[in-house]
């Protein structure tokens, strides 16, 4: 091979690695900033799953207070909205990036509000007088916790703890001692939790009403049917006192009783969405039918994030149930399922309308145009639910079928969801 050549090929392989590490380098920066901007909105994710931690176990404190003053009707309402926060708290708590040691005290202090008000809730009339002792005590460490909450926000927001990562785990086991990242913030409020007392009610007759055995192979095999895997592949989590265990599978926990799946959840972050609403709703559909609720109709649609979340209101006849209702969210970057809340409340069934929707209609208002009427059931009663219009307003009314009283009004603005 010639001089000539020599320097040729040089020339030609120097060109090929200039375009080579220029390539690379534009893939390295491309990689970069996705990774960055993957950080940044984990950041974002785990701040707001914070942020809601704490708002639901302060929204938890401030039912609790008022649950000290309930009577009647009342302390049925204010348990199930008890309820409703401590699992709200719960599904938060579960989407921070700590372990299990930094919210041993958190976790179990949810769970047991979690299962006493569920209790609570089974039956309707006032307190017993140890129930309302034992809501005096829950109350009481709930706005201690809260106020720990409170403060740990604050100084996030100061800047002086710094949130953790899953990434970085390392770094958050064992950290610089110049950084001070959330978790450490946790453990110390672990440490510093509030000593709840002792519940006296465990014993009562409303606890011993409720479910305390549960086979839980049965509901091992129902939560592999429900995900269409082997019963070996779900990890056992824990028990609730209402007869239902939690399954792990990945990021997925489920709770089920002997027969049914009851809900699920994803703890994971969603990617960018690029699954329809209509596709992903379609997903949603044939999820609640696989799992053997075929009586269901959509009624709403909602948006949170990347994820879609679809309730579903079960129908008897040509009769739309608002008691039994059910919800399905599912992830807009995968359309797979986040979360599942099985059918909840009774199907009534075998009922009569003893007015038609023409007589009932005799309880609207002369000012409103009515739009169209349709058959519901709500509180186990007939009623009709009619469409009306007041100029830019849409109204919607529940009238009872059997007297034509006016049971609820909803009003929104046209354009509004």
């Amino acid at each position: 091979m010639t001089e000539k050549h020599k320097r040729k090929l040089r020339r030609v392989a120097s060109i090929y690695a200039v375009a080579a590490f220029t390539l690379l380098a534009l893939l390295s920066a491309l990689y970069f900033t996705r990774v960055r901007d993957y950080r940044t909105a984990s950041r974002y994710s785990y701040e707001l799953s914070f942020e809601q931690t704490a708002a639901a176990v302060s929204a938890l404190s401030d039912t609790l207070e008022k649950s000290r003053y309930a009577t009647g009707e009342l302390c049925h309402a204010l348990a199930s909205e008890a309820f409703a926060e401590a699992c709200a708290a719960k599904a938060a708590l579960a989407t921070l990036p700590f372990s299990t040691v930094e919210m041993e005290q958190t976790k179990g202090f949810l769970g047991t509000v979690g299962d006493f008000t569920h209790g609570l809730c089974a039956r309707s009339g006032e307190f017993t007088d140890d129930e309302r002792a034992d809501v005096l005590a829950l109350s009481d460490t709930a706005a201690a916790y809260s106020a720990l909450l409170l403060d740990l926000r604050e100084k996030a927001a100061n800047g002086e703890l710094e949130m953790d990562s899953r990434e970085k785990r390392l770094e958050n086991v064992l950290p610089s001692p110049a950084v001070r990242h959330l978790s450490d913030g946790f453990r110390e409020a672990e440490e510093n939790f509030p000593v709840l007392q002792e519940l006296k009610s465990v014993a009562s007759d409303a606890a011993v009403s409720l479910p305390q055995y549960l086979d839980t192979a049965r509901a091992r095999r129902a939560a592999a049917a429900f995900l269409g895997i082997s019963e070996e592949l779900l990890g056992e989590e824990y028990g609730y006192a209402d007869g239902s265990a939690a399954f792990s599978r990945g990021t997925l926990t489920l709770r089920a009783d002997e027969e049914h799946v009851l809900t699920v959840s994803d703890s994971r972050l969603v990617g960018e969405g690029s699954v329809s609403d209509k596709r992903a709703a379609a997903k949603a559909r044939e999820i609640l039918l696989s799992a053997g609720y075929d009586n269901m109709a959509e009624t709403s649609r909602r948006k949170s994030g990347n994820v879609l979340y679809v309730s579903f209101t079960g129908k008897s006849g040509d009769a739309v149930c608002l008691d039994c209702s059910a919800e399905v969210g599912i992830a807009l970057d995968n359309c797979s399922l986040y979360s599942f809340r099985a059918p909840e409340g009774d199907m009534s069934a075998d009922l009569s309308w003893p007015l038609d929707s023409e007589a009932a209609r005799a309880a609207l208002p002369d000012s409103l145009t009515p739009l169209g009427a349709k058959k519901v059931i709500s509180g186990g009663k007939p009623c009709y639910e009619y469409r009306c219009r007041d100029g830019e307003r849409l109204v919607s009314i529940l009238v009872d079928a059997e007297y034509a009283r006016m049971l609820s009004v909803d009003v929104s603005r046209e354009g509004e969801g």
